[in-house]
């Protein structure tokens, strides 16, 4: 690596001056950094740095209201965590105590990490975090028997009782993985997206003063009013904790300046001190400001409720007023703006994820589905909205391969063209992103839930693929349920080969059924049975949250949170419309299902009885390899086929008719999610065989109208065609996810093939989103089998990006399996 160095360094920015910084050769500043981190993955320890500190704050506030307590000690977290500014970066705050390191979280759920210790000692679990010290091991043990009695998971069973606690088990991932009752447990919700360009814009003392303001005016009068009261004093001390957080980072790096020989670094350092003292307390004028405010105000949600499937914003316009502000000035140039999203993008991978084992077969440690918006239109005048740092955030990302923040482009018909060519020259470089989501689709979608046009025009994501008004909705609380398993046990009459038990009604017997239409409504039957059963402890469960792991910091972020004095999932936010969701799993693959059942067994040519069906499937198709290669041979979703793409289109319709009548919290229902994340591996590992020939323990389909792996056959029009003729209008988030070869998209005809591809798609199919994967079967192959060769190797699962040694050997397997298209 060679650093240029200024010829001279001026330590006080004024208004006109250029701020001084490092310009690199060889590799950039992100690389650089990356260089030494990305390695800590695989070899960084526990931190139990904000676990202690919470033990000591809710130690100091026994008898508090829980707001209050909560308060009290993510302003202790804030104080007293230990900071660092490592070595090239230029913004402040980190996620852990360690680089690369992970921060446990009791107040979630606590008791799991004894059994953790018992399970692992010292060692931990193989590929994951290892204890320091026996001393440290053994604090992580009383921790969580400190939260025995009040973490988030623990009062959810003690609500529920042991007797429906070991029915939640029994239907969860641990068991016959039918809803994932169990991981919702331990994973903390956001999956919508917080208006953080309001403490870009108004500071920590202009929200303080919102709060202030009720304050001054309010009467107790019954027990919600002094609710109210304690939310807004905990939130408080919330802000003043970010605060005092910033200003610790200025005193910081103040004393490394100091001591710093580089005269550009020193300049850097002081330029950090200065932005600290001023950010997030007031409202950012420059850029850097702006970036690291975003920063401080993603770090504020992290230690409250570490924010898993936080959406970030439209970046490219939260920050463009303090970049305009600076170019117009002559304070920073282009490569400077590069350089801090890379340090953005290094600064975001340092999040990571510490669960146990029921989680690991359906996401990596590295998956937190952070999305960054860019692109899109102007939410006045409907114009096309690409800026400067529309190309900058992707040309930090080809810089820089890391799997996070991901990146979405929001697409349009007078989208511009070269920025639209950019975006694909990075999708071309195999890391996954950036998606694209179109524009006119997804409005609306919004305006039919009631946003103003200027609210949807102005639309970001949460998690991968939910289009949701930043500031505007509630954490979003899902359910993943697999429609896989769900038919099978149909085909059972109710009775689960897992727990070897009546685990559903009994809708009927299929050896004495006599058509198609007696087993869809046997089907129709399952769906709701589980509905019912899953939306009751989906709802219950969010609204205990609430009381033991309130999402405070969120609220600050969200209409009318402060208005009303609520936290933003128990009413306090101006939209419930998506406050809780269904995640189908699978749903492609019961198309592929129930044309075999259709006309395989109940049509006029039938290839076998009911009874031989069952007995297959049994078997895993041993001995019945003739029967599986009928089935297979019949047609498939993908394929541009009309009756089999209907019948996706109807699975999709009776779950919308199902779900969109369950009701949610708050005056909300839910909605339908088919983005599948990666649980399409964790479903498919729990099922049995299946109709269409597939095998028992495979992977499904991914995403929502992906085919089945290797099963689309006619090539990407067809699959275009076939995705496109699913109504996706009334879904929530949709996902579709294409692989192509590197050798088709070369050049620039190759951009602009793909270009066409997804501009046919949204102009003339009205889909919702693409995503894709280029890069070849080969080399996923090699890949497995000398994993330690390719350890930046990244790759698309759904609708986020993974190295591929963090994937289990189910999803690894699954990604290899996809069609490959060419152009």
């Amino acid at each position: 690596m060679t650093i240029k160095k200024n010829d001279e360094v001026k330590r006080n920015m004024g208004n006109a001056q250029k701020v001084q910084y490092n310009k690199y050769e060889d590799k950039s500043r992100g690389n650089v950094m990356w260089d030494v981190m990305n390695p800590l993955r695989y070899t960084q320890g526990m931190s139990m740095a904000r676990a202690s500190i919470l033990v000591e704050g809710y130690k100091e506030t026994e008898g508090y209201h829980i707001f209050r307590r909560r308060g009290h000690a993510i302003r202790k977290i804030l104080q007293e965590m230990p900071i660092r500014i490592d070595d090239h970066q230029l913004l402040c705050g980190d996620f852990s105590a360690k680089p690369m390191g992970p921060e446990f979280f009791p107040d979630l759920a606590a008791l799991w990490i004894v059994d953790y210790i018992d399970k692992y000692g010292l060692e931990g679990r193989k590929g994951f975090f290892k204890w320091e010290s026996e001393e440290q091991m053994e604090q992580g043990r009383a921790i969580g028997e400190y939260f025995r009695e009040t973490g988030g998971k623990e009062m959810w069973l003690k609500h529920i009782g042991p007797e429906h606690a070991a029915f939640e088990h029994k239907i969860g991932e641990a068991g016959s993985w039918i809803v994932n009752t169990v991981s919702e447990m331990f994973a903390e919700k956001a999956w919508n997206c917080p208006d953080l360009d309001r403490l870009v814009k108004k500071g920590v003392r202009g929200l303080i003063a919102d709060i202030d303001a009720q304050l001054e005016n309010h009467l107790m009068l019954n027990y919600e009013d002094y609710r109210r009261h304690e939310f807004w004093l905990g939130l408080k001390e919330m802000f003043l904790g970010i605060i005092d957080y910033a200003h610790r980072y200025r005193d910081l790096a103040t004393k490394m300046a100091a001591k710093e020989t580089c005269p550009v670094r020193k300049a850097e350092l002081e330029e950090m001190a200065r932005v600290c003292n001023r950010v997030p307390e007031y409202p950012a004028e420059t850029f850097q400001e702006s970036l690291q405010s975003l920063v401080f105000g993603i770090l504020m949600c992290f230690y409250d409720t570490r924010t898993f499937g936080m959406g970030y914003g439209r970046v490219d316009q939260i920050l463009y007023p303090g970049y305009k502000a600076d170019i117009a000035a002559g304070r920073i140039d282009y490569e400077y703006v590069v350089q801090l999203f890379e340090c953005f993008r290094v600064k975001i991978m340092g999040k990571r994820q510490f669960w146990p084992d029921v989680m690991t077969p359906n996401l990596s440690s590295e998956s937190h589905f952070h999305n960054c918006v860019i692109g899109g239109v102007d939410p006045k005048t409907g114009r096309d909205a690409t800026n400067e740092l529309s190309f900058a955030f992707v040309d930090a990302a080809a810089r820089v391969r890391t799997t996070h923040p991901t990146i979405s482009v929001r697409w349009h018909t007078r989208i511009d063209p070269k920025f639209m060519a950019r975006a694909l020259e990075v999708v071309k470089m195999g890391m996954g992103f950036p998606a694209f989501f179109n524009d006119e689709s997804s409005i609306q979608y919004l305006l039919a839930r009631g946003y103003t046009i200027e609210e949807a025009r102005n639309y970001a994501f949460g998690g991968c693929t939910l289009h949701t008004v930043p500031g505007k909705t509630s954490s979003i609380w899902p359910l993943v349920t697999s429609y896989g398993r769900i038919l099978e046990i149909t085909m059972y009459n109710g009775w689960d080969y897992i727990s070897n038990s009546q685990l559903g009604p009994q809708t009927g017997d299929f050896t004495k059924m006599t058509s198609y239409e007696e087993f869809v409504a046997a089907y129709k039957a399952m769906i709701k049975h589980w509905a019912d059963i899953s939306t009751a402890s989906g709802r219950a469960c969010k609204l205990q949250h609430g009381d033991s792991f309130p999402d405070m910091a969120m609220s600050a972020y969200t209409d009318d949170c402060i208005k009303r004095g609520q936290v933003c999932s128990l009413g306090g936010a101006q939209h419930a419309d998506s406050c809780m969701y269904i995640v189908p799993v699978a749903v492609q693959d019961v198309a592929n299902e129930l044309y075999v059942i259709k006309h395989g067994i109940f049509g006029e040519n039938p290839i076998c009885t009911p009874q031989e069906m069952l007995d297959a499937m049994r078997a895993d198709w041993v001995g019945y390899e003739e029967l599986r290669a009928k089935c297979m041979a019949m047609p498939k979703y993908g394929n541009d086929i009309p009756e089999v793409d209907q019948l996706l289109s109807d699975v999709y319709d009776w779950i919308k008719e199902i779900w969109h009548k369950q009701p949610a919290t708050d005056g909300g229902k839910y909605e339908v999610s088919p983005h599948s994340i990666g649980f399409h591996g964790g479903t498919g590992a729990k099922t049995g065989a299946l109709p269409c020939g597939r095998k028992a323990k495979t992977s499904f389909a991914d995403g929502a109208v992906s085919p089945a792996q290797g099963t689309d056959i006619n090539g990407p029009s067809a699959v275009l065609k076939s995705a496109g003729s699913i109504d996706q209008h009334d879904l929530y988030g949709v996902l579709f996810n294409m692989r192509f070869t590197p050798a088709t998209l070369k050049g620039e005809e190759g951009t602009a093939s793909l270009a066409a591809l997804i501009k046919t798609y949204f102009s003339d199919y009205k889909g919702k989103h693409i995503q894709f994967n280029v890069l070849n079967r080969e080399e996923m192959l090699a890949a497995k089998k000398e994993p330690e060769k390719y350890t930046d190797l990244m790759v698309r699962v759904a609708g986020y990006s993974a190295y591929w040694t963090d994937l289990p050997a189910n999803i690894q397997d699954e990604l290899i399996a996809r069609s490959e298209n060419e152009l």
